[in-house]
This record gives C-alpha cells, structure tokens and sequence, in this order.
C-alpha cells in the first residue's frame, strides 16, 4: 500500500504525453492535491498547505496574511503575487492569521481537494508559475516564494521554511545572484560487466539526465528529484527498440534488472520488496550517498518505448552541494562487486534485530509494537516522502521470521488506529476507519488478522 501514490504518479507521467494536447473544459476534476504531515512555515508563522505531485504547495490567497498582496484581476482572469515594500521595509502583516497544523483529516499521501482545469494565469514577482485551482481557491508552489526569500527544508522536523530576504524584496523578486549557481557534475564509470553513475549535487533544484550511447554501449535516463520535499528515488531508463543488435553491456544490465522478482506497475499497487527480494537486488543493483548505502524498493514501469527501473528510497532526505551519489548496475553473473545494502536482514537473525532493522526502515519510531508469547506486532510509517506514507503493519514471530501484513489491513482502511491481540493468540484485532462513500467523513471498521496466514475477516 505504501506506493500506491508513487505508482499513481508514474501513471499520470505516461499518460501526460497523449493528455496533454487535449482540451479540457474548464472545471473538468484533472488531479488532486494530497494530504501531507510536513509543516509549511513563512517568517516561522505556520501556514495552510497541500501536496501536488510530491511538490509543495500552498494557497495564494492565504498569503494575503503573511505580508503579500495576491491581487485578483478580473478581465485579465490574472492573479498577481507580490511582496511589497512599506516604510523602506518588506511589508509584514500586523497580525499574522491563526492557524495551527493539525494532523491530515485523510490518510497521508490520499486526495485531500479535487484540483479543476482553469484558464487562470497565475504570477509571482512578475513571472507566471504553475498552479491549480481548488474549490475557488489557487494554490502555488512553495518553492516559487524564493523569489522573496529562501525556502529551507527540514527532514528531522518535516518542516518547510520561507524566510523574507528584505534585499530580494527591495530588487522585485529578481535579485541578481552574487556567484552562479554550482552545476551538478555527472560521470559514469564501466567494466566488461557492470556501470556506475557518480553525481555529485549542485545547486538545481532538480536534474534529468541522458547518459548518451559510448563505447559501452550503455543509454539510459537517469532521473532525480530534488524539491521542497526531501529526495525520493532515481530513475533507469532503458529503451529496448533502439538496442543494436548482438550482445552488448547495455544488454545484459538490462536482462540482470528485467530478470529480478520485483513488482511491476503493471500489475500490482504495491511496490514493496520482501526482505529476500532486497537480498536478490542488491546482487545487480545499488544506490550510496557519501558513501553509504541507501535502502529502498525497487520496481518496474513500461513507458512510451522505454522501460523504466525505479527505486524508492525507505527514507527521504536533502542532498546539499558536494554531495555524492552513485548508482551502480551489475551483470548477474558479476556477485563480486556487489555492495551489501542497508535493510538486508541475514539469515537467522534473532526476533529483536529483526525489530530493530523494521524500525531503522521506518522514519518515525514505531506507531506502537504489542507482544504476546507468539510473535511481536510493529506498527509505523515507511518512506520520508509525502507521497506514499502509509500505516505500514508487520510481525515478528518469537520463533524466528515475520511477516508484511500491510496488505492484509487494506482496502478495509485508509487509517489504522489500534491493533491488538484478541482471545485467539493466533489472532490480530485491527481498528480504523474507512472514508464514507459521499468522502464527507469516515466510519470505523474492525477487523480480525491470522498473524501466520494474513487472512483478514471483518467482524
């Protein structure tokens, strides 16, 4: 369940091609906004916010209470943002509005508004910038504030900061940088039988790359994805139809990653890699930052002439100037070059360190862990992005192994709220809720779970 929304993405992405060129009637219901636990902040006075395609965004009209004017014109159907300057000062509200965060209504990562085609122009110091309209209301990206100010974010406190620069504000939103930005630095290094992509960070805010056919006849799509959300995953694009003919290195990378027991958009929801599935990929495929190994899911898509390898990563983060990641690709036949990665559990691992490697996956600690004589039940959130943060639900018997029971919980809720053992110690008693079918609020449902099979009865 945790990458239904990030599958929901990959959907959209390779429909945007043919939907694109259509015309669609304004009011038309084109995508939605999503439910977000990350805390927006301008001048640290919190601030309404949503997430669109694992973007920040907030509403433009709000902003009229944090010291900026969003000025709606009528015959031009224009809205205009700007940070004015009053008294040789960036303005500042008297007062800044009420508003506390609390926790999403909905489950994190699920439809929070419908967003509607409109023919709006929206812009901000001047510029026009993407946005969307919901309930009457016109939501922008966060990150577009920088034209005022900078726009920080924070992973250990799931918070996202504009902070006013006067001398930003003072030059009209299009202050001249002092130095150029750093640019990313791309380089890929092959053997006969395996290749690594090496970056190292600059400045962008996001990066898309094509490492061109050489020698090694390696091509493929690198992608990856830096916002005010910390960084989710990278991206290998293969494109079979343009492979020569005879057997060359981009041939067998493609066979060793096309040949993993990985899920497939295709057909599944669900992109989660089992233990012994992570233990199988990292033979061929792995990701470091500065060094280290990253942990995630891998899965496959099928794009318009290309098939795409994506891994997820189990915790999302910020990459800053300097930094160094590399993917690396090996052929199956290659195991000596393989890097022992992060979330791998070895065999006969005890109960405990099972617990303990589940806890390192997930980003907060643990929602809750029961116990009885048989097993223990965790319960948390896997994935440091706003898309795909789901109450995730394993066991870990006493007696060595466990168990995803995620999907034993779903489509019966969209929200956990307790589990516990019944009279039956082979049994799991879970309570949620599940959204009415007007979306207008939700209902509690229980309920029963066989810790061994997964088989879930409503009682």
């Amino acid at each position: 369940m945790k990458r239904i929304l990030a599958f929901a993405i990959s959907a959209v992405l390779l429909c945007a091609l043919t939907v694109s060129a259509l015309a669609v009637p304004i009011g038309t219901v084109v995508n939605h906004t999503l439910y977000t636990d990350i805390v927006a902040l301008i001048d640290n006075h919190p601030v309404r916010s949503y997430n669109v395609d694992n973007r920040m965004v907030v509403v433009a009209e709000d902003l009229r209470g944090y010291g900026f004017y969003a000025i709606w014109h009528q015959e031009e159907r224009w809205l205009e943002v700007t940070r004015p300057v009053v008294n040789g000062e960036p303005m500042t509200p008297s007062a800044y509005p009420v508003f506390t965060p609390q926790v999403p209504v909905g489950k994190i990562g699920t439809p929070a508004h419908d967003i509607l085609a409109t023919d709006i122009v929206t812009t901000v110091a001047g510029d026009k910038v993407e946005s969307w309209n919901i309930n009457g209301e016109t939501c922008i990206l966060f990150r577009d504030l920088e034209r005022y100010g900078e726009v920080l974010y924070d992973n250990d406190t799931r918070t996202s900061m504009f902070t006013t620069l006067p001398y930003k504000v003072f030059a009209g939103g299009h202050a001249v940088e002092q130095d150029a930005p750093k640019p990313w630095d791309i380089s890929n290094q092959t053997t006969a039988t395996s290749m690594t992509v090496l970056l190292t960070a600059g400045q962008e805010s996001s990066m898309s790359t094509f490492i061109g056919t050489d020698k090694t006849d390696v091509n493929m799509d690198l992608i990856w994805g830096v916002d005010t959300d910390p960084v989710s995953k990278v991206t290998l694009a293969f494109y079979p139809d343009q492979f020569k003919s005879g057997k060359t290195l981009r041939h067998d990378l493609f066979d060793a990653l096309l040949a993993l027991p990985i899920p497939s958009m295709t057909d599944t929801v669900d992109g989660t890699n089992s233990y012994e599935v992570r233990a199988k990929v990292t033979q061929v495929f792995w990701v470091t930052l500065n060094g280290k190994a990253v942990s995630g899911d891998l899965f496959k898509t099928q794009g318009n002439g290309h098939v795409d390898f994506t891994f997820l990563f189990d915790k999302g983060f910020e990459v800053k100037p300097g930094d160094k990641l590399t993917v690396t690709v090996v052929t199956q036949g290659n195991k000596t070059e393989q890097l022992p990665q992060t979330g791998i559990v070895p065999e006969n691992t005890s109960p405990e360190e099972l617990l303990a490697s589940l806890r390192g996956r997930f980003l907060y600690h643990e929602t809750e862990t029961i116990e009885n004589d048989l097993c223990y039940v965790i319960r948390g959130y896997f994935s440091g992005t706003s898309n795909g943060n789901q109450n995730d639900l394993y066991v870990v018997y006493k007696n060595g192994g466990m168990k995803d029971l995620t999907g034993s919980a779903y489509p019966y809720f969209q929200t956990v709220d307790k589990v516990e053992f019944g009279k039956d110690p082979n049994t799991l008693i879970v309570t949620g809720k599940v959204l009415s079918a007007d979306k207008t609020s939700h209902t509690v449902s229980v309920i029963e779970v066989n810790i061994y099979t997964g088989k879930a009865v409503v009682r």
